[in-house]
């Protein structure tokens, strides 16, 4: 039997050094705390377009062991010691997206791309992960992959516990390691990567029924395409 490994430094995994490693950061489950709210994790079905529950969590316990204690108190603690003043301004709408600096940019988008990866590992049905670029952020911070991409938005309508104080974040793991273009709306800004220019695509507003839907389209606003052969053209 292969032995786990971290996935951050691949140092093989024991009970000595294996780590509880939040997926929500404890930091930001106790600003956002709310008792009767779940973390539900669905897997949807593009053929039925239904939606099968596969686990639900209170804030607390969203967790996952998959990382070595080195690597959750190291590199990863000190990004969130360097993204939560951030986070919490633009959470409490003490400060906008179009303000941040190059640099705190930067540390959002790090952050989210390593919560991103943690959420993604958790789902069974996903292929393998393309770890080798969460990798090169355990072995140099503060060094971003280019290939993941990062929009967010901050939206004041956004309904209490379906986000993070209305902060809505997507971010693009690629299994493919190909050229991207990017499609959205004029709600989502980029972060990541810095030069990152997207198409902005004129969507209607649909009538929303419920909270979830309202998250699933702003979500689904975000189109990431693979560049084609042709110089002319893109898959989006």
């Amino acid at each position: 039997m292969t032995k786990r490994a971290c996935v951050g430094c691949t140092v093989p995994l024991t009970n000595e050094n294996i780590s509880r490693e939040h997926i929500l950061p404890e930091w930001l489950a106790t600003v956002v705390h709310q008792p009767e709210l779940t973390l539900k994790h669905y897997r949807h079905s593009e053929d039925t377009r239904e939606d099968e529950l596969l686990r639900s969590h209170d804030l607390g316990s969203y967790a996952i062991k998959n990382v070595c204690r080195d690597c959750n108190n190291g590199w990863m603690s000190d990004l969130e010691g360097r993204a939560k003043p951030i986070l919490l301004g633009l959470m409490n709408m003490k400060t906008s997206l179009l303000q941040l600096s190059p640099e705190e940019r930067s540390v959002i988008s790090e952050w989210a791309i390593k919560t991103a990866f943690m959420i993604a590992s958790a789902q069974n049905n996903l292929p393998e992960l393309p770890w080798h670029l969460f990798r090169g952020m355990a072995r140099m911070p503060q060094e971003i992959p280019a290939q993941c991409i990062v929009v967010a938005a901050q939206v004041p309508f956004l309904p209490d516990g379906f986000s993070i104080n209305k902060l809505h974040f997507v971010v693009l793991i690629p299994f493919v390691d190909a050229e991207r273009v990017v499609r959205t709306s004029g709600v989502q800004l980029p972060l990541w990567p810095l030069e990152l220019e997207i198409l902005i695509a004129h969507r209607h507003f649909p009538t929303i029924t419920s909270p979830n839907d309202l998250i699933n389209f702003l979500t689904n606003l975000v189109e990431a395409g693979i560049v084609s052969d042709s110089p002319s053209r893109a898959r989006v």
